[in-house]
């Protein structure tokens, strides 16, 4: 029990410490889901040690508070996988139906608590510790299990799908690491939920199961740690926030005018200019640089120079959509588009896409030639 105690507990701290990181420097509406996973893993985590037969009877509250959590795990899991996925917000639709079990369970277990006298909530906590539940309650765990078995498999499809191939390593890592190592929870959760004798083993002292859920709990909020650190690059992380001294610098309404001014520049084709730079276009709107830089970040969420690179990204595929009937070379489009070189461009592609420009057009025409891939060209850039 000391094991699983010291499990529980450290798993539980690396989560909080992981929300204030997020709470603190990471505020952007993208990490919502991570957030409130993080907060939800972390409160289920550390309140395993108390489930045990004393304790829920001494603190009936605890059993209504905790009990309904598992219907939260899966569904935010598929909304952050969707948040990484892209680069837009993802907010589900309706998101307040995604919530509705977790809200009916509550309701479900604080009703059986409140209704019941202090002689026949003992006698419901010691037949669940003695291996002989009410019917109800391994039929809602199962309903639990279900719940979240539906959300990975939602999650699945987004991390191992076609789309898949589109991310980059870094997206594909964390994608994949949310699905996998969330699964074994799943399937230590389905044993101590619908399995009465892991409950009752608990209470003879043999805490075997929960320690292997506990320590699946634990090594999830662990490696979201590790790849919130190490691939900060996910969209949604590091961006400048708005403070009140940089509101001051750029109002929200300011940052709009100037973002609609950018994409009208944008639009005119002056992002095929190569040499272009965040300082000469912020010299053409008579504006000052880190006044657009901050517009951009707050408005679009990313860089200045991501935006300006996926721009020519979509006029690159607008020209390779448009030459399809016709012999191209995709050096001459990702000039035409404004990229410096042939380097440049492939590493952006990749960067964005997660695969070669070639692969990826061949992926959405498989019925079409492709163009050759990018070879070495004597021409100077």
């Amino acid at each position: 029990m000391r094991v699983l105690s010291l499990i529980t507990a450290l798993g539980a701290l690396q989560g909080a410490l992981l929300l204030l990181f997020i709470g603190f420097r990471e505020r952007h509406p993208k990490t919502t889901p991570l957030a409130l996973l993080l907060l939800v893993f972390s409160a289920r985590l550390a309140t395993i040690p108390t489930w045990n037969a004393t304790t829920l009877i001494d603190k009936p509250w605890i059993y209504p508070l905790t009990a309904p959590l598992p219907f939260l795990f899966g569904f935010l899991l598929w909304w952050y996988a969707e948040e990484i996925s892209r680069d837009e917000s993802a907010r589900p639709r309706r998101l307040p139906l995604h919530f509705i079990p977790w809200f009916a369970e509550t309701a479900a277990v604080t009703y059986t608590v409140l209704k019941s006298n202090p002689e026949e909530y003992r006698l419901l906590i010691n037949s669940i510790f003695a291996g002989d539940p009410p019917l109800w309650l391994p039929v809602r765990n199962a309903l639990k299990v279900t719940v979240n078995l539906v959300y990975i498999i939602l999650t699945a499809r987004i991390a191992f799908g076609k789309k898949a191939s589109r991310y980059s390593p870094e997206r594909r890592i964390r994608l994949r690491s949310i699905v996998i190592i969330p699964t074994l929870v799943l399937l230590f959760f389905a044993y101590v939920a619908v399995v009465p004798g892991a409950t009752e083993n608990l209470s003879d002292g043999s805490p075997e199961p929960f320690l292997f859920l506990a320590g699946a709990m634990a090594l999830l909020i662990y490696t979201i740690s590790f790849l919130q650190l190490a691939a900060p690059d996910i969209p949604g992380h590091r961006v400048d926030k708005p403070t009140q001294a940089k509101d001051a610098l750029c109002p929200p309404e300011e940052c709009l005018r100037l973002m609609r001014r950018l994409d009208e520049h944008f639009d005119s084709g002056a992002f095929r200019d190569p040499d272009l730079t965040l300082k000469d276009l912020a010299s053409r709107l008579n504006v000052n640089a880190n006044r657009l830089s901050y517009a951009v970040n707050r408005t679009a969420g990313i860089s200045f120079r991501c935006l300006l690179n996926r721009r020519r990204l979509a006029d690159f595929l607008k020209q390779a959509e448009e030459a399809k009937k016709r012999r191209c070379s995709f050096l001459d489009m990702a000039f035409n588009a404004g990229f410096p070189s042939k380097s440049t461009f492939n590493r952006v592609f990749r960067e964005e896409y997660g695969m070669t420009p070639s692969a990826y057009l061949a992926e959405q025409n498989p019925k079409k030639d492709s163009p050759t891939e990018i070879q070495e060209d004597s021409r100077p850039v």
